[in-house]
């Protein structure tokens, strides 16, 4: 097979739109595949400022904002604090907060 032969082929696959849509469905596939490795690591970083809050402070209104604060530095140090809301940090912090205390009940006995 010639030169020739493969940039027909190529042009035949680029006119006929199979290139294309070929290229549209990869872009599509790498950009949901990021966006949930993003939802992951956001998760993730939620659990262990929550964690950290938990450890480190004293009050239950300190480790909500200690939590929020750890959460968007990594966000930033990421470049990623375009990406979540202030209402979505808050609700991820929460959810943090009750599967915490789901998995270790003396907390949450210790909070009343």
């Amino acid at each position: 097979m010639s030169k020739t032969d493969v940039w027909g082929i190529i042009v035949a696959l680029w006119t006929s739109g199979v290139i294309t849509a070929v290229g549209h469905a990869t872009v599509r596939f790498i950009k949901a595949n990021t966006k949930n490795k993003n939802v992951l690591l956001f998760l993730q970083w939620a659990d262990q400022a929550v964690t950290y809050a938990e450890k480190n402070a004293a009050t239950s209104e300190t480790k909500k904002k200690q939590a929020e604060m750890f959460l968007t530095q990594r966000l930033f140090a990421n470049n990623l604090d375009k990406a979540f809301s202030t209402d979505q940090i808050d609700a991820v912090i929460e959810q943090a907060v009750a599967k915490l205390h789901d998995w270790h009940p003396e907390i949450k006995e210790e909070g009343k």
